[in-house]
């Protein structure tokens, strides 16, 4: 082989193993964006979660509002109308 063609090889060989390194680095990142994808997909899992509970609560809230509101206008009514 000439000296010429053996140096075509190693640089043909140098950009290979260049790109082998990018291919490397482009996977770490992939991997990395990944795992950030998983760790915001939990988060925003638990919010779903607490803000259920968090509705769940506010309904029960409601409810008990709406019966003092009703018992008072009742224990009102009745007092006017027995009260005289």
């Amino acid at each position: 082989m000439s000296e010429d063609r053996l140096t075509r090889i190693e640089n043909k060989l140098d950009d290979l193993q260049m790109a082998v390194v990018s291919l490397a680095r482009v996977e770490e990142r992939l991997v990395t964006v990944f795992n950030r994808q998983t760790s915001i997909e939990q988060r925003v899992s638990h919010m779903d979660e607490e803000i259920t509970k968090l509705s769940d609560r506010m309904g029960n809230i409601y409810l008990e509002r709406m019966f003092w509101v009703v018992f008072a206008a009742a224990v009102t009514f009745l007092s006017s109308y027995f009260g005289g």
